[in-house]
């Protein structure tokens, strides 16, 4: 029954239309539409295109951050000069990278669209609510994701027909929102999904992870001073006691057997991206694409990528606490030769590195989208930013440290605000590094630009340039709309700057 969510949507995928260009299309399925089955192959459909959005996200996250940067800087490869482009700030609206990520959340939206109306065949109402529940999830996920890091955007939340679509424009930011709180809230009103998955549903969304969602679209687009800012650390706090309220680090799953292939969906894991080697077409690319290049089959087979390579910076935040358990999971610095047996110096991101792959592109890696590390984290944040430091902020940081094998805090060391937010600031980078998370951390603490800036001067790397690379403005931290985008609708506003 392993992953039967994966190998359902698979099938589906095999069989789905392209989608256009622009954030909308027209899918004829009525007559394919008329059973509880047919739905949950739709709902699954939505799952599969997760792919798409997964293998270029690094790109439009991590790689715009101090977390990692370009490999070389001398290439000539279209896309080395495309990952320059988000790695210095210069992005074009051509940059096939941010056009991929685009079209790929656009085409979750559009699956999970296809789901809704259809919910009326549906005779069992605890699937008939879970299949809704899902969709829901899914269409609020990307379009957190896509104001983020687009700004206003498009709602679309039914099937539109092609000529309305070249001519619709963005909506504002507060009504992108809007439009993710309605969809989140009643999820969670109606309880449409269920706390825990399990057995041949785990994978799927639950509540656990609806609630996660909506306390990070709460604690992202309210101030600390609003109701909804107190409403998001009540949703942790039911995520973390859902979770059996682990106050040590031994109450959690150690650091390195989060990420085990052999340990996945563990009671860490609250909502992943799921994958199946196997050559069945979902296997994980992150082997492929993060692996040392030229590694002779020492780390990875094949020939791999060797993006998302992690920074000086990213290091040095390791080696502050010397004996931090969670580096060399996240990261390695050299590799060994098996043949000869030398150590090859080559940094990069193993987090998600699978040794065992046979095949390129065909790991068995689940990538996390929502941990448990994550909601507590983010809870002591929200706790410390409503009414300061405190004895239950302070187990939910020290847990975390405790796990990784480094000195807790005593609440003296981070008796006021500042102090407080500062630790778990920075416990949140390396906890979290390479998963997605940290730049949507700098936006919401509005640090940006001053850590990217900070970086392009630290970072000896960006010494070597034969140019200089210039300070970010805040504009940059908004990406171009693609420019596939602006050639089916030329009267979409492109985002200033660009």
């Amino acid at each position: 029954m392993k992953k039967t969510i994966i190998l359902a949507a698979a099938v589906l995928a095999a069989a789905s239309c392209d989608l256009n260009r622009y954030p909308v299309s027209e899918v004829a399925a009525d007559a394919y539409v008329t059973d509880a089955r047919s739905v949950e192959n739709l709902v699954m459909g939505a799952y599969n295109a997760l792919y798409d959005v997964a293998q270029y996200e690094w790109a439009v996250t991590e790689l715009r951050s101090d977390n990692v940067r370009m490999r070389v800087n001398a290439s000539t490869a279209q896309d080395t000069k495309e990952i320059q482009q988000l790695d210095n700030g210069t992005i074009l609206s051509g940059n096939s990278f941010v056009g991929e990520y685009w079209d790929g959340a656009y085409r979750v939206i559009n699956r999970a669209n296809s789901v809704l109306p259809y919910l009326d065949v549906v005779e069992d109402p605890v699937a008939r609510a879970s299949f809704e529940g899902e969709a829901l999830f899914l269409r609020a996920w990307m379009y957190f994701n896509i104001v983020r890091l687009w700004g206003p955007t498009f709602i679309v939340t039914r099937k539109t027909g092609a000529d309305e679509a070249r001519h619709m424009q963005r909506s504002s930011v507060d009504e992108v929102y809007a439009q993710i709180e309605q969809d989140l809230e009643k999820v969670i009103d109606e309880e449409l999904l269920p706390l825990k998955r399990s057995g041949a549903a785990l994978g799927r969304a639950d509540l656990r992870a609806a609630k996660a969602m909506l306390a990070k679209v709460y604690a992202t687009h309210y101030k600390v001073s609003d109701e909804h800012y107190a409403k998001a650390k009540e949703l942790l706090s039911d995520v973390v006691t859902a979770c059996g309220n682990p106050t040590s680090g031994a109450s959690l799953v150690p650091y390195d057997k989060v990420f085990a292939t052999n340990n996945e969906m563990n009671d860490e894991i609250i909502f992943a991206i799921r994958y199946r080697s196997g050559k069945l077409g979902i296997g994980s690319p992150f082997t492929t694409l993060y692996a040392p290049i030229n590694n002779g089959g020492n780390v990875a087979i094949g020939s791999p990528k060797h993006y998302n390579f992690p920074s000086d910076n990213l290091i040095a935040a390791y080696n502050e606490n010397p004996g931090d358990k969670r580096k060399d999971v996240t990261l390695q610095e050299n590799y060994l030769n098996k043949t000869t047996g030398a150590i090859v110096n080559a940094r990069f991101c193993n987090k998600f590195i699978d040794p065992a792959m046979t095949s390129e592109n065909d790991a068995e890696n689940d990538f996390p989208v929502i941990r448990l590390g994550d909601v507590m984290l983010l809870l002591a944040e929200l706790s410390n930013e409503l009414s300061g430091p405190s004895t239950e902020a302070l187990t939910l940081l020290n847990a975390i440290r405790e796990r990784a094998g480094i000195p807790t805090y005593s609440l003296d060391e981070v008796n006021t605000k500042y102090a407080f937010r500062e630790a778990v600031r920075k416990e949140r980078r390396v906890e979290l590094a390479l998963e997605n998370q940290y730049w949507f951390d700098l936006l919401r603490w509005g640090t940006a630009v001053s850590r990217v800036n900070a970086f392009f001067q630290s970072e000896p790397f960006f010494g070597d340039y034969d140019f200089t690379v210039n300070p970010i403005a805040e504009w940059q931290t908004m990406l171009p709309i693609p420019q596939s985008v602006k050639n089916v609708n030329s009267e979409v506003a492109q985002n200033p700057g660009y």
